[in-house]
């Protein structure tokens, strides 16, 4: 079989499926190629296809649509050529993403922002896994006196990220106290990253002779969620209705299998962390049934690393099969170059 051919007409099977959603005929794959070839010709390639399991016939009357080995054969000739034939984006797009990107950098809604955005990119179902913070180094420790006999306990961080707990002081302490306190805990924890500090430093603030060091002890203790849960990384997500009005969601099987797995946050973490080990922290790409998330079987899902603040997070686009993966592949790389740009700028 001629194979530019064949790749060419199986290119367009999958273009088509993509924007119609529906198995392709024959002939609708001869006038998108422009009558380079005949019907007759579209057919017996079609078939011969099928044969070798890039295609498939869902129904006896129906045209054809593209197997996982089809789609996968359209991906990896896509990567080839890139950026030959990366999808453009329009120029209003464009300026919102470098915008976007700007507005928020460093800001501690930049992984919500980064959501909405590639979303809008891909129109599909973006998800973010922000960094660890777990080797953000800790600044201070300030305390404000509340109602009831509570502290207000702030951690701040060198990223300007801020994290609040109440703590009880056992008992009235006199402002200065208070303000001993929280130098006490502060010289303690500037400098350390929050790993440190949670594994070694808050064990090791015992209680002395003076007020302010008892206190600084209680609250060494009391105080210790405001370091748990920085290496899960922050997670968001957005889009879902960007794909609910497709085909393949009016089987209850598939719209099942898609909640379940986005209401997980757990799920959702060790499937981008187990594909991005897969991937070697490159772009990838997993079709149909190469997802090893049982619940993804019919979906699509491409991720890929993105830095941030020193660190590294993962963007991934979830979809049908029958994504449209030059928008989506660009999607991820325009969101990622953006985001390198960025950290030079930060770290030159």
């Amino acid at each position: 079989m001629n194979q530019v051919r064949a790749d060419e007409i199986l290119d367009a099977v999958v273009r088509l499926n993509i924007e119609t959603g529906r198995p392709v005929s024959s002939d609708l794959v001869a006038r998108d190629l422009r009558r380079a070839y005949s019907p007759a010709t579209v057919r017996n390639v079609m078939k011969t296809l099928e044969a070798e399991g890039y295609l498939e016939q869902p129904h006896t009357s129906a045209g054809r649509a593209p197997t996982d080995r089809g789609f996968r054969r359209y991906v990896d000739r896509l990567l080839a050529s890139w950026p030959l034939t990366r999808w453009e984006l329009p120029r209003p797009l464009a300026r919102e993403v470098e915008n976007g990107l700007v507005r928020h950098a460093g800001s501690h809604v930049m992984v919500k922002a980064l959501a909405g955005l590639l979303s809008r990119l891909t129109a599909n179902i973006s998800i973010i896994l922000g960094p660890s913070w777990e080797h953000v180094r800790c600044l201070r420790v300030e305390l404000y006196p509340k109602e009831e006999r509570r502290l207000l306990m702030v951690l701040v961080l060198e990223n300007a990220m801020v994290r609040t707990t109440l703590a009880d002081p056992a008992g009235d302490l006199a402002l200065r106290t208070i303000e001993d306190a929280s130098r006490l805990l502060s010289e303690r924890v500037a400098g350390r990253t929050v790993a440190e500090v949670r594994d070694v430093v808050l064990d090791s603030i015992r209680p002395g002779v003076t007020a302010a060091s008892r206190c600084a002890s209680r609250l060494a203790v009391q105080g210790r969620d405001l370091f748990l849960d920085f290496e899960i990384g922050e997670l968001e997500l957005e889009g879902v209705t960007n794909v609910l009005g497709e085909p393949e969601f009016g089987t209850p099987e598939t719209l099942r299998n898609l909640v379940r797995f986005l209401e997980s946050p757990r799920a959702i973490r060790e499937a981008l962390q187990l594909l991005d080990r897969e991937a070697g922290g490159r772009l990838g790409v997993w079709i149909g049934r190469e997802n090893p998330v049982d619940d993804l079987r019919e979906f699509t899902l491409v991720c890929d690393r993105f830095p941030m603040a020193g660190r590294e997070g993962i963007l991934a686009v979830l979809g049908p099969r029958r994504m449209p993966y030059q928008r989506a592949l660009a999607g991820i790389h325009t969101l990622r170059d953006g985001l390198r740009t960025l950290s030079k700028v930060a770290n030159p």
